[in-house]
């Protein structure tokens, strides 16, 4: 079988949270492109204190969550569900479905009807009400279902690994990409690359990467850098959402999952997750414009409190670790769409042709919900891009 790799258009994914590997798999299973991720990090190598990289401390849970446009959502939401349950019966995936309760709001708030994916078959929706053995006292009851969880310091290193095995060239820079647009991002991409090659030689190898460096222009990138966007494509709209994990040993074992439901008041939330037979994921805070990387002890011990309401289980129980992350939020929801970047004109250098910048960012509350929907989308508009690719086998 002949190498028909040259042949391929090159697609640059930017980015390697869940939203950027996701993305970056999902091209390369079409088998139509050469696909490298460029990233500033990942999870491998990103530092909680100094460095935003949302995707390593998230509570993996599968429940849509500040994640708009609800009309589009909904799909890439369900396609979502359906890969996560599928990974779930890969027993060194990291995701496993646990049963649990999204609790209704404790009197005198009324009641909310029941969510819209309430409809989905895979999450064997129920009303249950105080005497169902997941509802804690002091509910009245709550919506039972059954849930994809993701442990994140499990699933992205699988991902990365799948990545590489399907011919990914994954860089990790170590530092920020300098744009402020498009077409500056375009070219900041393609300098890099140019450098990486120029750095390991003819069929080297660059100690930045895990792989053979030889690189041409890309005909696309797809843009995956989650707040990273407000620097990088100028999008002002994107707001940190700011939110505090603490994973913990419980004092007795719990299985499943119990949230809050939010109601809209601003109320601070708990929710606790199962990460495993001895430790849970416990959060609950939502902060829109809160840049801050800290988390005061007053706050965790506060969160802390809620959840121990909630399970008391979490009461003494042993703190493992603490994590603040930053997600990003727009007030538009997701931005899923192409953008056309002209040739910066007659130079010839490579670096400023044009391009299309496939936008994938501002996922909210949302990223694991619906990253596979959403890679799905973004495999479809770098198609639109270059509709002639066909690559024979």
């Amino acid at each position: 079988m002949a190498d028909t790799t040259a042949h391929r258009p090159h697609v640059v994914v930017v980015g390697a949270g869940i939203i950027g590997l996701t993305t970056a798999l999902s091209l390369a299973a079409t088998r139509l492109y050469t696909v490298t991720v460029v990233t500033r990090d990942t999870d491998a190598t990103a530092v909680d204190d100094k460095r935003v990289y949302t995707s390593a401390g998230s509570g993996g849970f599968w429940m849509p969550f500040h994640c708009d446009p609800e009309a589009l959502v909904r799909g890439w939401a369900a396609s979502t569900l359906d890969v996560l349950t599928a990974e779930a019966h890969s027993p060194d995936s990291g995701v496993n479905i646990f049963p649990g309760v999204l609790l209704h709001p404790q009197a005198p708030a009324a009641v909310p009807p029941p969510p819209w994916w309430a409809a989905l078959p895979t999450l064997s929706f129920a009303t249950v009400d105080a005497d169902h053995p997941r509802v804690p006292p002091g509910y009245e009851g709550g919506y039972y279902f059954e849930s994809p969880i993701a442990e994140m310091d499990v699933y992205l290193p699988v991902l990365r690994a799948r990545a590489a095995a399907a011919g990914v060239r994954l860089f990790v820079l170590g530092e920020d990409l300098v744009a402020g647009d498009a077409p500056s991002l375009l070219t900041a991409v393609r300098a890099v690359l140019t450098t990486l090659s120029s750095e390991s030689g003819d069929g080297g190898t660059c100690d930045r990467c895990e792989c053979v460096a030889a690189l041409a222009p890309p005909s696309v990138i797809v843009n995956c850098t989650g707040l990273g966007a407000v620097a990088l494509v100028g999008d002002t709209t994107l707001t940190p959402a700011r939110g505090v994990t603490v994973v913990v040993e419980p004092s007795s074992p719990v299985s499943g999952f119990v949230s809050e439901t939010p109601t809209g008041d601003g109320r601070e939330l708990a929710y606790i997750l199962n990460r495993g037979p001895k430790r849970l994921t416990v959060g609950g805070t939502y902060h829109e414009g809160d840049w801050s990387r800290s988390a005061p002890a007053v706050e965790v011990k506060a969160l802390l409190d809620r959840a121990a309401a909630v399970v008391p289980a979490v009461t003494g129980a042993k703190v493992l670790r603490q994590w603040v992350g930053l997600r990003p939020a727009r007030a538009a929801g997701i931005r899923l769409e192409s953008e056309w970047v002209p040739p910066a004109g007659g130079t010839g250098d490579a670096r400023d042709q044009g391009g299309v910048v496939v936008h994938n960012y501002g996922h909210g509350g949302g990223g694991v919900t619906v990253c596979w929907g959403c890679a799905k989308e973004a495999v479809r508009l770098v198609g639109a891009a270059l509709p002639d690719v066909v690559v024979a086998e």
